[in-house]
């Protein structure tokens, strides 16, 4: 009995030792999971950096158009056919936000690398030489579009001219430039004041210069098959960009009462010292939206003349009108109308184009598009696009 109860003692006394020891094993907590947080702050598809307060989207589309028929074609060198012309797009979008005591902190870049066919002119040798015959090669191109900072309304960098963005591109149709409404990429300092109806801003930019080439034929035979060389040469420089300290100028304002709005946007080139200037009125009665835009330029205004109106170097004026109209939740309708006066030449300037938007699933569509130009020498040329595009 004895023998039993200390037993069943040392057993019980063991347990108690085991039990303490058990008791001082320390067991780690588990290391803190920082998720990824949502900001609707910023607005759609916006979420917090890890470990920050700023808000940062990823976006953009990858696109692919076929252009055919005289407008929008390229021609075989060889055999002398038309052909398609094909562009395969894809543009990355990385958009940032912060609030901060003077308000929103803003960033912007788009990015776009493509695939592209281009025309091209083949010459005989000589400056510029004799044209042979036309062709077309495909590339790979790259460019920055936007990239920006932007704080409360002030915006420096990389981005669009003022006199295009503040009133807005021309209609939801591929070939809105055929009749063209202004320039496009510049440097700037902006500032725009936006009190909900009423806003107002002005942009002092740098313009874009840009280097022209052409391929001709050379006599060289670099590669040894008893064929002259195609060669591309530097023919110019064009664009509109300053030439000395001071910038273009481009001042606009407008009102928006809902359902319909209106603004307008003067540039000023100071390089030729000449004025071109756009109003635009917008009106919005759901499924059906409309714009008409009127513009004047003068002569030599790099705001009407480089994609630009301006037609036979003359002060010039130009209306581009369009609209939309929603068939169904995956069916859109689009026309757009352009002109120009000829200022003495043959005939005015017309464009028009016109696409059905089909968006087969969210964020994927199919836009078939046909477009019309006739030119001022009276030559006209028809044409169309099929465009492939996701965006995400």
């Amino acid at each position: 009995m004895k023998i039993k109860s200390l037993l069943l003692g040392s057993a019980a006394a063991m347990m108690a030792v085991s039990t303490a020891q058990a008791a001082d094993i320390i067991i780690p907590e588990p290391e803190v999971v920082e998720y990824v947080r949502v900001c609707d702050a910023a607005g759609t598809g916006f979420f917090y950096i890890p470990g920050t307060e700023t808000c940062l989207r990823i976006h953009g589309y990858v696109r692919y158009d076929l252009g055919f028929g005289e407008l929008n074609s390229v021609t075989h060198q060889t055999s002398g056919d038309e052909t398609w012309n094909a562009r395969a797009r894809a543009s990355v979008r990385l958009s940032t936000w912060a609030d901060t005591e003077y308000g929103p902190l803003r960033t912007y870049v788009e990015t776009r690398w493509q695939w592209d066919t281009n025309g091209v002119e083949i010459r005989t040798p000589g400056d510029p030489g004799v044209v042979v015959t036309n062709g077309y090669e495909n590339t790979g191109e790259f460019s920055i579009n936007f990239a920006y900072i932007d704080l409360a309304g002030l915006r420096i960098g990389k981005s669009e001219s003022f006199f295009t963005t503040f009133t807005g591109y021309a209609g939801s149709v591929i070939s809105d430039g055929l009749i063209g409404y202004g320039p496009f990429d510049t440097n700037l300092i902006s500032y725009t004041f936006n009190s909900g109806a009423f806003s107002a801003g002005i942009s002092l930019e740098q313009g874009n210069n840009n280097l022209s080439t052409t391929w001709r034929r050379v006599t060289l035979d670099a590669n040894g098959d008893g064929t002259s060389d195609a060669v591309r040469f530097a023919t110019g420089i064009g664009g509109w960009g300053i030439d000395d300290y001071v910038p273009h100028v481009v001042a606009g304002a407008g009102y928006d009462a809902g359902a319909f709005n209106i603004r307008g946007v003067l540039g000023y080139d100071t390089v030729n010292n000449a004025f071109a200037a756009k109003l635009r009125g917008d009106v919005s009665f759901d499924p059906f939206s409309a714009f008409v835009m009127v513009m004047f330029s003068e002569a030599t205004s790099a705001y009407g003349t480089v994609d630009g109106w301006v037609n036979n170097n003359q002060d010039t004026w130009a209306v581009i009108g369009g609209a939309s109209f929603d068939i169904n939740d995956a069916l859109t309708a689009n026309l757009q109308v352009s002109w120009a006066e000829a200022n003495g030449l043959p005939n005015d300037e017309w464009a028009v184009a016109g696409n059905i938007n089909y968006e087969i699933v969210d964020g994927f569509i199919v836009l078939p598009e046909i477009a019309y130009h006739s030119m001022t020498d009276g030559s006209d040329a028809f044409g169309g696009t099929l465009r492939f595009q996701r965006s995400f």
